[in-house]
């Protein structure tokens, strides 16, 4: 539109009911009102235009201002604005709201291509209401009108993701209503189907906003809670059991598994296998009472024979570091100097002891997964094709599913996942952008890509120290923390002035 008409704001309002609501919004001026946000549709001019089925201009809002809202329009120096209504088969659906800064800014003509505009709009804008709620349809259970099995297993894998990203747990809860056979033997099915939407939308009510809550499959429901560690989701999984209990006069019962990840599960289905046996054990040693998967899978870390597994584990995973840097020649010692460079620049930071010895692990393991890359791959001495370069993309989620498997390096997840992620979003696997990298892992990025610029590969000399810092220059912001960078440069140049050992 901007190629014919003066534009400065612009936004599509939404009716929903008796409220408005700003679906998408551009502005060169600010703006009264942000995406998402609602206001009572009564008094509006949508309200006018889309009863009267016609355009509104006002040409010169500060001679002449009909509705409340131009008022705030003009505060943010809009002088011209036009209403163009939504229709859709003769019914309003909202309207599009253009503004200029000049007054008497557009012409009849342009008014009546904006209305022809405005029809082709209204006609996709309803094409994607109707395919958002067949979506919505295809996620809910009909019954209870909580997100359905399919949902679950979608939104399980991304939370999934999204706490490995950030280093944090979550907890999960199976629950079966107790005996609901007898139930609906007793009262019928009609009352069980009754019973199971009240017993729903009860735990929705009793859980978080922030929890997802789901009707998992006949009389089982589950809950994620995001966030949570398993004390917690005890504390909350008794509330809800209690209250829902009392609320029926000790007609429904509940019985609640939980299991806390990763603690009890890295993937999705070993996190459901456990909160499934909890709940099992719960059902199986009477029902109406919350069990955790610890209560009956003891935790690893508490035999002395775990702990020997434990660090065997460690001992395995160190090997394998040691293995593929045997297999790549050009980089030997690679993992360690990253893990040098990677501890001192989280010291200067002042990261804690603890959070310096995750950056530690993850550095020394962050190449792992390149023991699982072909050996005509991992050592081309050659520029890799973007075929064998998608396959080395491919080696910090192997690295990731490697360490996965040993419980106390879990803390270094998303530093190995995301150490190739760029600060503009163009890096791998994620695209994150900026502070939704993991600090982590933007410390690793850095530490990693000043070794292998300083290092000797078969296609290229090593660059010096001052033409790599003039890359991590020109890199921060780009490519790097911009923050990191600044604080990491002048930690190198005191290494190399004290010449320090990398090792």
């Amino acid at each position: 539109m901007r190629e014919t008409i003066d534009i400065d704001f612009a936004t599509i309002a939404l009716i929903d009911c008796e409220e408005l609501w700003f679906s998408v919004l551009t502005t060169e001026v600010g703006s009264p009102w942000q995406i998402g946000d609602r206001i009572t549709l009564k008094g509006t001019a949508t309200a006018w235009v889309v009863n009267n089925k016609r355009s509104l201009l006002e040409e010169d809002l500060s001679k002449d201002r009909k509705f409340s809202a131009d008022d705030e329009y003009r505060k943010h120096g809009i002088h011209s604005i036009i209403y163009l209504p939504l229709i859709v088969k003769g019914t309003g659906i909202g309207s599009l709201i253009i503004g200029c800064k000049r007054p008497k800014a557009y012409s009849g003509e342009q008014v009546n291509l904006l209305e022809r505009l405005t029809s082709q709009i209204a006609f996709s804008l309803d094409n994607a209401q109707l395919y958002a709620k067949a979506e919505q349809r295809a996620r809910i259970d009909e019954l209870t009108n909580l997100f359905n099995r399919r949902h679950f297993d979608e939104t399980l894998s991304m939370e999934i993701h999204r706490h490995s990203r950030f280093g944090s747990s979550f907890s999960l809860a199976l629950i079966d209503v107790d005996n609901l056979k007898s139930y609906n033997d007793t009262f019928g099915h009609p009352a069980g189907d009754k019973l199971l939407k009240q017993v729903g939308q009860s735990l929705k009510n009793e859980m978080r906003k922030i929890d997802f809550t789901f009707r998992y499959g006949g009389d089982e429901f589950a809950i994620i809670m995001a966030n949570t560690n398993i004390d917690d989701a005890y504390i909350a999984a008794e509330r809800a059991r209690t209250a829902i209990s009392e609320s029926a006069g000790g007609l429904v019962n509940l019985s609640f598994g939980l299991a806390s990840w990763p603690n009890d599960g890295v993937l999705a289905d070993e996190i459901v296998t456990a909160a499934d046996t909890a709940l099992y054990h719960a059902k199986r040693t009477g029902g109406n009472r919350t069990c955790i998967i610890s209560q009956v899978v003891p935790p690893t870390v508490k035999t002395s024979e775990n702990r020997a597994d434990e660090k065997e584990s460690l001992n395995t995973i160190h090997a394998l570091a040691a293995t593929i840097e045997a297999r790549d020649s050009y980089t030997y010692g690679h993992s360690r100097k990253v893990r040098s460079y990677a501890v001192a620049l989280s010291e200067a930071i002042n990261y804690s002891a603890q959070k310096v010895s995750i950056v530690s692990h993850a550095a020394l393991l962050h190449d792992i997964g390149k023991i699982g890359i072909l050996d005509g791959i991992l050592n081309n001495p050659g520029a890799l094709n973007a075929q064998e370069f998608e396959i080395i993309k491919t080696h910090p989620l192997l690295s990731r599913n490697i360490v996965a498997h040993v419980q106390s390096l879990t803390p270094c997840l998303p530093a190995i996942l995301h150490h190739h992620e760029r600060w503009d979003g163009t890096g791998y696997p994620s695209g994150l952008k900026g502070e939704m990298i993991p600090l982590d892992a933007r410390i690793l990025a850095i530490a990693d890509a000043f070794d292998a610029m300083t290092s000797k590969r078969p296609y290229r000399a090593a660059l010096s120290l001052k033409d790599a810092i003039k890359e991590l220059e020109n890199g921060a912001g780009v490519q790097f923390d911009p923050y990191l960078i600044k604080v990491f440069i002048p930690l190198v140049l005191t290494m190399d002035s004290l010449k320090l050992k990398i090792s």
